[in-house]
This record gives structure tokens, C-alpha cells and sequence, in this order.
């Protein structure tokens, strides 16, 4: 059997087997773009935080970003299927023991089931709470393209600081922890 679009007899023209061509690719284009504007702009140091309140996870309660106003704030985005969230969460775990009392932290899990979610702050040991973006509200109007992702947040609630990716490095993650507190003080 010859596929129509394939067809080498004269009565199909060159421009009807082009035509059938191309179909995907512009399905592919248009399916790219789509998800490309779907996603919120990225946010850049000096950009008001979104606000946004999310369930806290394992709780029955809500944490909204107007919760911190005054302190300065780390929030950090993870999954539990992210590998490099798994590596990045002792250096996280290790900042908040240093500089929790000058520095608040939040997690906000994303694209995870709530069993999972659970597990992983269990088993990375995270003291600081973590919120779910089940809705992957929080995700987009922060216009993520990952995780994990993290953003440093002043008193005044605009972003100072935001890395892609993860943190590899105790010093990295320490360094920009501490020019936020002194940012504060």
C-alpha cells in the first residue's frame, strides 16, 4: 500500500504531497509555541515576588507568600522525582540551621503525588515547611522551566536573587543566604 501524500503517479501534484509534509511539522510548531507562551515570564532581581497561597504540605492549614512579609525569604522549588533536588536538599537543610533565626525558608512542591511529596521531606530531614502547587499556579507566574529553582526574596518581597538549577556548592548557596540577611539588617 502507497501512502496518498507518496503517491508518484501524475495525478498528485507536487504541492499536495509537500502540503502533506508539512501537516506535522506545523502541528509540532504550533503544539512548541503553545507551551512556550504557557508558561509565565521570567522573573528577574529587582521584580516583585507573585504572591500566592498554597496548602502546606502534610498539613491542614495554608501558607500564603504575605506570610513573610518583613523577613527576607528563600524559596526553593523541588520534586520529589528531581535527582538534583535530592543532591541540594542537605546544603538547604544545613542553611536553615545556620541562618534560620535571620532567614525564612519554603520549599514548594511541584508535579508530585502527595505520598511522594511527603517521603522526600521526610527522608531529606527538612525543617523548614514546604507548600504543593498542585494546580502548577505557583510554577508559572514565577515562569519556571525546572526545578529545582530558587529565588531570594528581601523583606520587601522583590527578588534579589534567583538561581536555575541546582545548588553544588555548600559556599554558592551560603554566600547568596548571607548578602539577603545583611540585605535585611
Amino acid at each position: 500500500m502507497v501512502f496518498a501524500f507518496l503517491d508518484p503517479r501524475p495525478g498528485r501534484s507536487r504541492a499536495v504531497r509537500l502540503a502533506w509534509l508539512m501537516v506535522p511539522a506545523c502541528a509540532f510548531l504550533g503544539l512548541l509555541a503553545f507551551g512556550l507562551l504557557s508558561t509565565g515570564e521570567s522573573l528577574e532581581p529587582g521584580d516583585e515576588a507573585p504572591s500566592f497561597e498554597a496548602p502546606v504540605l502534610g498539613e491542614d492549614s495554608t501558607i500564603a507568600l504575605a506570610d513573610y512579609e518583613g523577613a527576607p525569604l528563600v524559596v526553593n522549588f523541588w520534586a520529589s522525582w528531581c535527582e538534583p533536588c535530592k543532591d541540594e536538599a542537605p546544603l538547604l537543610n544545613r542553611a536553615e540551621r545556620i541562618y534560620g533565626d535571620d532567614v525564612e525558608f519554603l520549599g514548594v512542591d511541584i508535579r508530585d503525588s502527595l505520598t511522594d511529596a511527603l517521603a522526600f521531606s521526610r527522608a531529606s530531614g527538612m525543617r523548614y515547611p514546604s507548600v504543593r502547587d498542585e494546580s502548577l499556579d505557583i510554577y508559572n507566574d514565577y515562569g519556571l522551566t525546572g526545578q529545582p529553582e530558587t529565588f531570594f526574596i528581601d523583606q520587601d518581597g522583590v527578588i534579589v536573587d534567583h538561581v536555575s538549577g541546582p545548588f553544588t556548592r555548600a559556599d554558592d548557596l551560603l554566600s547568596r543566604i548571607d548578602l539577603l540577611a545583611r540585605r535585611d539588617a
